[in-house]
């Protein structure tokens, strides 16, 4: 299939595009971040098994970059879901599309929350009429688990009422309820995937606000962790390799599909600078920052739906995950 992933250099959708790209697909990568173009050109390296300096890198941020001589089957647009125009070329001649750009930091859009709406619900919806233009009716969406809202009873199944308790849920609920329209309206075969929790190698955001990623990082400089709510909420942590499969054993799913990715378990913060604790050999420090708006206190999901339909399960445990997080880590900083 040839498939454009919005958002594909990004820490998700860069291991999405690995994925896809051993498993034979050709692939369009539309994305407006330049710092992320480095983790994409890994991504090209480690597929084409050559040198990253020998891409291509374009001018300006409207044009393509295209991979030379490497057959990775993968193309590269620094675009924004802004751009129409830009959407549009993209979009030729693609089978499906895999939705990934958006804002993520729960904090900032409590205290941005226009630039949220403007760029989460505005660019999904202009990414759909560029779908519409261009004849492209499969999308597969990377929603959220914050869609639940502070959960009631546990674990989260799909059918569950949503509450958005941040603005960046909110988004993600409206962009949601807009692929229903679609589906409705024009025909359009939507798979909406609701991560849990993501970590894993290659998790680098600029200011890192996700919490297994400052855990180790400040426990490798030998730093206080930030810790909130005293480490006794909980979540569902999946490992990054599990996200990305989930992502292609949907790609053939017709009509309108809601599915869970996570675990099934959930661990409690405190749980997880304990582990790492004992993987990295020494007590990790915490730095108590209280509690925190927007977040939720404990959510875990049922992912039975997805298991039913493509046979997809998470298949690498929390202890596994962290420690190959570890040494990515360690390889990364050369501590």
């Amino acid at each position: 299939m040839r498939i454009l992933i919005t958002g594909g250099a990004g820490f998700i959708g860069s291991h999405i595009t690995k994925l896809l790209l051993n498993e034979g697909h050709e692939v369009m990568v539309f994305d407006n971040s330049a710092g992320n173009l480095e983790r994409l050109e890994n991504v090209i390296a480690s597929v084409a098994k050559q040198s990253s300096s020998e891409l291509e890198i374009a001018a300006s941020p409207a044009s393509w970059r295209t991979p030379r001589n490497d057959n990775s089957g993968m193309t590269l647009l620094h675009g924004d879901l802004k751009d129409s125009e830009a959407l549009e070329k993209a979009l030729g001649g693609v089978d499906a599309v895999i939705h990934m750009a958006s804002l993520i930091e729960v904090s900032e859009s409590v205290k941005y929350p226009l630039k949220f709406a403007e760029n989460n619900i505005m660019g999904s919806i202009n990414l759909l009429e560029a779908m519409k233009e261009k004849g492209v009716k499969r999308i597969i969406f990377s929603s959220s688990a914050t869609v639940y809202g502070e959960p009631k009873t546990l674990p989260l199944t799909e059918g569950m009422p949503l509450d958005s308790a941040n603005p960046y849920a909110a988004s993600k609920i409206a962009v949601e309820q807009f692929l229903s329209a679609y589906h409705k309206n024009h025909g359009f075969d939507v798979t909406i995937l609701r991560y849990f929790n993501p970590y894993g190698p290659g998790e680098e955001h600029e200011p890192e606000t996700h919490a297994i990623p400052n855990f180790i990082k400040n426990g490798l400089d030998k730093k206080p962790v930030p810790l909130y709510w005293k480490g006794e909420q909980t979540r569902d942590f999946i490992y990054i390799e599990d996200l990305a499969k989930a992502h292609t054993v949907v790609l053939d799913q017709s009509g309108f599909n809601i599915f869970n990715v996570g675990t099934e378990q959930g661990v409690r913060i405190i749980d997880v600078i304990n582990k790492l604790s004992d993987i990295l050999g020494y007590t990790l420090e915490v730095e108590d920052l209280g509690d925190r708006p927007g977040d939720v206190r404990s959510n875990y999901a049922s992912s039975q739906k997805l298991k039913e339909s493509t046979g997809w399960s998470a298949q690498t445990d929390l202890n596994e995950g962290l420690r190959k997080t570890v040494e990515w880590f360690k390889s990364r900083e050369n501590f």
